[in-house]
């Protein structure tokens, strides 16, 4: 729009509750007039607990934006019935639509997916207006067997067969100790 970038300052509970949402518009109050902003970044502290900085970009209500909008798998993979997994890949693909009209989440149905297939961006229904960016063979989701490693401890030869006790031998231990005993108890030397 040929605006130049600005520093502003914005309540942090408003903004809080607008990402909580999963809203990717931010109304801000600029010199009396409220304009719409996408959000396009926000930094958290070192612990992700607090917001510390959001990047903001001006938008035309009219014009198209790209975006990455979350994927909300729906449903369990018949293969998953059948033993499987479902391994998500992507959880999320970047679509272009109009800057007022960038959904939350796009759902995915993922119980008629079979042991073994794959879900590619371009299998997934985009919603009114939206146009798949990604590449359309990237790969979302697949069903994948669970492949159990059976491990056998193999005895070895000449091991012993309880844990080794590092330190001096009970027998050791009495006869030294019995020596200790016999030295002290014993009457000094008569000149």
């Amino acid at each position: 729009m040929g605006k130049e970038p600005l520093a502003v300052s914005v309540s942090t509970s408003e903004t809080v509750a607008v990402l909580r949402s999963g809203s990717h518009i931010l109304e801000v109050s600029l010199e009396g007039k409220v304009e719409k902003m996408l959000i396009q970044d926000v930094q958290y502290d070192y612990l992700q607990a607090n917001m510390e900085h959001i990047d903001l970009l001006r938008i035309d209500p009219n014009q198209k934006v790209k975006v990455k909008v979350a994927l909300d798998f729906r449903g369990t993979a018949k293969g998953a019935k059948e033993g499987g997994i479902l391994e998500v890949q992507s959880p999320e693909v970047e679509v272009e639509v109009l800057a007022l009209s960038i959904p939350d989440s796009i759902r995915v149905p993922v119980d008629h997916l079979e042991l073994h297939q794959i879900l590619h961006a371009k299998d997934i229904a985009m919603p009114a207006g939206a146009v798949l960016v990604d590449h359309p063979e990237k790969i979302i989701c697949q069903v994948r067997t669970v492949k159990e490693e059976v491990v056998t401890a193999l005895p070895v030869e000449g091991a012993a067969a309880g844990p080794e006790v590092i330190g001096k031998k009970k027998e050791e231990e009495g006869a030294e100790g019995g020596d200790a005993k016999a030295a002290a108890g014993a009457a000094p030397a008569k000149k």
